[in-house]
């Protein structure tokens, strides 16, 4: 394998394979980045096919990005940190989306995520706080813990009809395992419908815009950190009983850093016990 910089975009030439993956560029990458589909190195073209490990990660200036329909995969921490980054596209061809791939990409205020894309891995989005919508197409099987935790403008997120793992049910602007009724990711204008049993791991974390959240009492779990950094969180309404809250299996620090002490369920109020 041969290392190549070629007209400004680091690459990792497989001679086998003739394919190449974006690499990270010692001089860094900013301004707008157009990732070409094939390149041409000795004479010899190879399909540009994954977008690698750290490879666009803290290029502070890097302001757009489009990425060819030849690339399959974007991976780990791929464009992590890129603070100035507004504009990405993803064209029809990637499957994957790495581990905090975009993670902190706090100026990127909309993506569109292809009807090409099966996974979305952990924290993914974590710290894009200014996205403010995020559709999943119904390509997607499997999406990852905190994909989109601490994305604190999120006002909309919906799950395409059709896809058969997850849903957005009833409007309820958050994503749902369909078959464990578990919401694993919320936002600002969530509404949790009654089928809701569980509440997923990070599934709210960070989401510092939500002001109050009303729980049914079909839900039996509250997972780990699921209200962590939820700084202005000062109403919780239960839709049960007392003693159907304190039934509830509680994730570690699910409600560390929110300012609500109370829980309001229908016959009183249950004190939070506080996260150390």
């Amino acid at each position: 394998m041969t290392e190549k910089i070629i007209e400004g975009i680091k690459y990792l030439l497989e001679e086998e394979t003739l394919t190449a993956e974006v690499i990270k560029n010692p001089n860094g990458y900013r301004g707008n980045i157009i990732i070409p589909e094939t390149i041409v190195f000795n004479e010899v073209t190879y399909r540009v096919t994954s977008v690698g490990k750290q490879a666009f990660g803290n290029c502070f200036s890097l302001t757009s990005v489009v990425i060819p329909n030849s690339v399959t995969s974007i991976g780990r921490d791929a464009f992590g940190g890129c603070d100035s980054l507004k504009s990405i596209v993803i064209s029809n061809g990637v499957t994957s989306i790495g581990e905090a791939a975009f993670m902190e990409c706090d100026s990127l205020n909309s993506i569109v995520i292809p009807n090409s894309v099966i996974s979305i891995e952990d924290n993914a989005f974590s710290g894009c706080s200014s996205l403010t919508s995020i559709v999943i197409p119904e390509s997607v099987k499997s999406i990852g813990e905190g994909a989109f935790s601490g994305c604190s403008s999120l006002t909309s997120v919906v799950v395409a009809e059709g896809n058969t793992v997850y849903d957005s049910r009833e409007q309820c602007n958050a994503i749902i395992h369909t078959a464990t009724n578990t919401l694993i990711s919320g936002c600002q204008n969530t509404i949790i419908p009654d089928s809701v049993k569980g509440i997923g791991d990070s599934a709210f974390y960070g989401c510092d815009s939500l002001t109050s959240i009303v729980i049914p009492d079909s839900v039996t779990s509250i997972g780990e950190a699921a209200f962590m950094e939820c700084d202005s969180l000062k109403s919780i309404t239960f839709n049960g009983t007392k003693m159907q809250w304190n039934s509830i299996e509680l994730g570690d620090e699910w409600n560390c850093e929110i300012p609500a002490q109370i829980v309001r369920c229908t016959d009183g109020n249950v004190k939070i016990e506080e996260c150390w």
